[in-house]
């Protein structure tokens, strides 16, 4: 693989910034362990996901503890905590000398627990396509294996949202330690706020309570890379869906570097909205591909469409979990040709998938009962 000048160039400014932040970070490492918390989802791109549950959930239970948020130049902390912005003195200083540490994915590689620190690893999805050291055709590099080995080995608890992720999340990250099966505290809010439709679709400019709302969350794709080396956004609609549906285009973390206006093709844009969740419960159908949101969404009940154009290459190259196409609770679409049409007959596409439905939830959403914010709190803090 060719990579451009600037892609390389890139590459080492990073690898620099990282070395200084490493000194720093170590420094800060001979200083006490503070009472103090840090939660922290995508390096700070993401205001959300499992640690801003058990954020809210800790604060709930203690609102004078110290509570840090990791943030980066786009998002806000939420109320309550102490922002501090990714890779900055103050968050290394914070990262070094939190006593409980939170966080969906990985730190950076000069991180290293200290005794004393507690760190809860939440991760952030069910797979379909399989991770880490499960994927099929690209064996991990010997350092990107130690890494991973490196990261595990500082996990004191790993959340789990089923027995079926249960069993799957030791052999991917290489993890021997405790896992706690919970259910995702990021989903509580389906349960808990699930009356909020209307007043979330109000937030978003959408009034007339005759539109279709669709929400299209594509995930990204390994080898689809801009020449600087970002991850390129997914699109894969080709035409309008009339009148009727308001679509909301949601793009995938990774892609966040790449992401413009041009992207969403004038759908509303909720690819910075805080809180994806609060669109599960906007949405009326949710159209994706073979991103984890599928787990969660269907915890509402609601609706689910697969927009999967390269799902032989995809399965071929990456590689599932299960047998997808079988046990897909909903219509799986090689094209958008049929897309326009499925939405129309909606409710009858509803109810022939209704038994692949149930069987999916009793599978992957049976602990979603809106308490695993507490379960999670109670089991480790």
């Amino acid at each position: 693989m060719k990579y451009s000048p600037s892609r390389i160039l890139g590459a080492l400014r990073r690898r620099q910034l990282d070395w200084f932040r490493g000194v720093i970070y170590r420094a800060f490492s001979k200083s006490p362990l503070t009472d103090s918390y840090l939660f922290e989802a995508f390096q700070g791109k993401v205001i959300g996901d499992n640690p801003l549950a058990i954020f809210l959930e800790v604060l709930s239970r203690n609102p004078s503890q110290k509570l840090y948020f990791t943030v980066n130049a786009k998002t806000i902390a939420p109320a309550g905590a102490l922002l501090v912005r990714h890779g900055s003195i103050a968050w290394l200083r914070v990262l070094a000398t939190s006593k409980v540490l939170v966080n969906n994915t990985n730190f950076p590689g000069y991180f290293r627990k200290r005794a004393g620190q507690k760190y809860i690893q939440t991760w952030h999805g069910t797979p379909l396509k399989r991770l880490g050291r499960d994927i099929v055709d690209v064996v991990p590099t010997g350092s990107y294996l130690k890494m991973m080995d490196r990261e595990a080995s500082f996990w004191d608890y790993l959340v789990s949202p089923s027995k079926y992720c249960s069993e799957i999340f030791p052999s991917t990250f290489g993890y021997s330690g405790k896992i706690i099966e919970t259910g995702y505290p990021r989903n509580d809010i389906l349960i808990n706020r699930s009356g909020d439709r209307d007043l979330i679709r109000a937030s978003l400019g959408i009034t007339d309570p005759n539109q279709l709302v669709v929400l299209y969350a594509p995930t990204w794709r390994d080898t689809k890379r801009t020449p600087t080396g970002n991850w390129r956004p997914v699109n894969f609609l080709t035409g309008g869906l009339g009148p009727k549906v308001t679509l909301l285009f949601r793009g995938h973390t990774n892609t966040h570097q790449a992401h413009s206006e041009k992207v969403s093709k004038g759908s509303i844009d909720v690819t910075n909205y805080t809180n994806v969740a609060e669109l599960y419960l906007a949405a009326d159908v949710l159209l994706t591909d073979y991103s984890s949101s599928m787990f969660d969404f269907s915890v509402t009940g609601k609706p689910m469409i697969f927009l999967v154009p390269d799902i032989d290459n995809y399965e071929a190259t990456r590689g599932f979990y299960f047998d997808f196409e079988r046990l897909a609770p909903g219509p799986i679409l090689r094209d958008d040709s049929k897309l326009n049409e499925t939405l129309e007959n909606i409710e009858s596409v509803k109810a022939s998938y209704a038994e692949r439905y149930l069987a999916w939830q009793q599978k992957f959403n049976y602990l979603e009962d809106g308490q695993a914010s507490k379960r999670v709190v109670d089991q480790t803090l």
